[in-house]
C-alpha cells in the first residue's frame, strides 16, 4: 500500500512539473508550387503533368492545384494545351517532335508563370527485359534489364503499374432483384475483377562508374507471398527514361528526402535543385524537374501456376454460405441485405447464399472490367 501510495505521488509530483508539448510550425508552405511529370516525345503518348502545392508535415490529403493553363511548346513554334482532368492533372495524347527543343509553361489561377528551360529531347533506349524469380521465402522478385550500346544513356529512371486478376468465392450467377431471384445478365458479372496499382515511388540508377552502359538485374519490386496479386494471374508494366546528369541528381536527393518525409508533397528536408522557375515572380519557389525525351517500356505476365505453393484464394476469409429453398431464399435476402445469391442448388433446387463481398469481386478491390491488354 505504501510503494503505491509513493508512485501516486510521484506521478503527482511529475504532473505539476510539466509543460505543454508544442509541436513545431508545421503550416504548409501552400505559395511551393509542385509539378510531376515529363515532356514524352516519340510518337503519339499521353503527356500528363500532376500540379500540387506543398502540404503541411503531419496532412495526408495532397492539395491539388486547380485552373490553371499547362502548355507544351517549341523553341519559336507552335504550343500545345494540357486541358485540365480533374484533381490538379492536366493531359492530351500529343505526337511532338523529337528534333527540337521542348519546354513546358504552366499559369497559375492567380497569374504566376511557371517555366522550365527549353531542352532536346534525349533518347531512351529500350528495355532488354523484365525478369522474376521466386525466393526460398515464397516471395516474388522483380528486376529490369537494360543496355544502351552507344554508352550515352548512363542514367535511368523506372516506374512501374501493377495490374492482376482476382476472383470472388462464388460465382455469382444470379441476382436478386425486386424480391426475386433471377439470372444475372452475361454482361453483368462480378466473379472476376482486376486491380491496377501505380508503383509507389520510383526507381533510379546509372553506369557512370562502369565501362558498358549495361544494366542488369536492378530490383523493382517485391510481390511478398501470399499476396493476392498472384492469386490469378499478375503483370507489370514498366517505363523507363534516360535522365540528364542534373536530372538525375534532383531525383537521387529526392528519394533520399522520400525516405525522410513520405512523399513528394511533404515539406522537403533538404534544399531540392529544379529546373522550373516563376517568371514574374521571383518570391515564388517550385519542386519538380521537368525532363523531355522517349519513355520506352515493357509488360510481362506471371501465372499463379508458374509459381510454387502460392495459393488461388484467401483460404482465411469468412466466406460461409446458408442453403434455402427459392422462396425461403428469397425472403431471407430481402431481410438482410448484405447478402446475395451465391449458387444454385442443383439437387433438389433452391439457392445458396452469402456475404455479399464473398460473391461480388469490387466490393474487395478493382473492376470487372477486364484491360484492353488482358
Amino acid at each position: 500500500m505504501n510503494r503505491l501510495a509513493g508512485v501516486i505521488l510521484i506521478l503527482i509530483i511529475l504532473s505539476g512539473c510539466t509543460k505543454s508539448f508544442e509541436l513545431p510550425d508545421t503550416k504548409p508552405d501552400n505559395s511551393v508550387l509542385v509539378v510531376e511529370g515529363n515532356i514524352q516525345t516519340g510518337g503519339t503518348v499521353e503527356n500528363t503533368f500532376t500540379l500540387s502545392r506543398v502540404k503541411a508535415l503531419f496532412e495526408f490529403d495532397d492539395i491539388p492545384e486547380e485552373n490553371a493553363k499547362v502548355e507544351i511548346k517549341q523553341q519559336n513554334g507552335p504550343r500545345w494545351l494540357l486541358p485540365h482532368k480533374g484533381k490538379g492533372i492536366y493531359s492530351s495524347t500529343l505526337n511532338l517532335p523529337a528534333s527540337v527543343p521542348l519546354a513546358l509553361q504552366i499559369t497559375t489561377a492567380d497569374g504566376r508563370i511557371y517555366e522550365s528551360p527549353f531542352q532536346q529531347s534525349t533518347v531512351t533506349p529500350e528495355i532488354d527485359s523484365v525478369t522474376w524469380k521466386q525466393e526460398p521465402t515464397g516471395d516474388v522478385r522483380l528486376f529490369v534489364h537494360t543496355k544502351d550500346p552507344s554508352n550515352k544513356t548512363r542514367n535511368y529512371k523506372w516506374t512501374f503499374s501493377e495490374t492482376w486478376e482476382r476472383r470472388a468465392w462464388y460465382q455469382g450467377l444470379y441476382e436478386f432483384k425486386n424480391g426475386d431471384i433471377i439470372p444475372r445478365a452475361p454482361d453483368d458479372q462480378i466473379y472476376t475483377c482486376w486491380n491496377t496499382a501505380q508503383a509507389p515511388s520510383f526507381i533510379i540508377a546509372n553506369t557512370n562508374n562502369l565501362a558498358d552502359d549495361v544494366i542488369s538485374y536492378q530490383p523493382l519490386s517485391v510481390i511478398t507471398r501470399p499476396s493476392e496479386k498472384l492469386y490469378i494471374r499478375y503483370s507489370i508494366l514498366v517505363q523507363q527514361i534516360g535522365l540528364s546528369q542534373e536530372a538525375y541528381d534532383y531525383w537521387e536527393i529526392l528519394r533520399k528526402n522520400t525516405e525522410l518525409t513520405g512523399t513528394l508533397f511533404d515539406p522537403q528536408p533538404s534544399r531540392m535543385p529544379t529546373n522550373i522557375t516563376c517568371t514574374n515572380d521571383a518570391t515564388r519557389e517550385a519542386i519538380g524537374f521537368v525532363s523531355v525525351g522517349n519513355i520506352t517500356e515493357k509488360r510481362i505476365f506471371i501465372m499463379n501456376s508458374e509459381v510454387n505453393l502460392w495459393p488461388s484464394r484467401n483460404e482465411a476469409a469468412s466466406c460461409d454460405a446458408f442453403e434455402f429453398g427459392k422462396f425461403q431464399a428469397e425472403r431471407f435476402l430481402s431481410q438482410n441485405p448484405i447478402y446475395l445469391p451465391a449458387y444454385f442448388i442443383t439437387a433438389g433446387g433452391g439457392f445458396g447464399v452469402a456475404l455479399r463481398q464473398c460473391v461480388d469481386c469490387r466490393l474487395t478491390g478493382g473492376v470487372n472490367i477486364k484491360p484492353d491488354f488482358w
